[in-house]
């Protein structure tokens, strides 16, 4: 008999809430982690960088964008794809080499290891005369 991983994959890795007070959305185990990483994050950011007011205003707008960057971030981790896979993936996104615009002047670097003298090419400086 083969074994597979389907087995993995049935394991509810949801939070329904507290017993017989179940919430009306699944929330994954992982998205709670992000969730509070995220919220933390712009907490930090909004009230030491930004310096916004504490309000209640302020707080849910805070809230309402953990959500979403949650939701956004969450959409694409999951088993095979863990959440430093994305990052990582993003990371290397932004900072790929593309192409050049229309117009811009390339320039292309040849290593000195390429390079060699015109000297040590080979041959011999009698090549192409006959030797008679």
């Amino acid at each position: 008999m083969i074994d597979n991983d389907d087995l993995l994959y049935r394991v509810d890795r949801h939070y329904l809430g507290p017993t017989g007070f179940t919430l009306p959305i699944r929330l994954s185990y992982s998205a709670l982690g992000v969730g509070f990483a995220v919220l933390t994050t712009l907490f930090i950011i909004g009230r030491a960088v930004v310096h916004v007011p504490l309000t209640f205003a302020s707080l849910a707008i805070m809230v309402a964008l953990a959500f979403v960057i949650t939701a956004k971030v969450t959409k694409y981790v999951n088993a095979d794809r863990p959440l430093r896979s994305v990052f990582t993936a993003a990371w290397n996104d932004l900072h790929a080499p593309r192409p050049p615009r229309r117009g811009q002047t390339v320039v292309v670097r040849i290593p000195a290891a390429v390079r060699a003298p015109r000297s040590a090419q080979g041959g011999s400086p009698t090549e192409g005369k006959s030797s008679r």
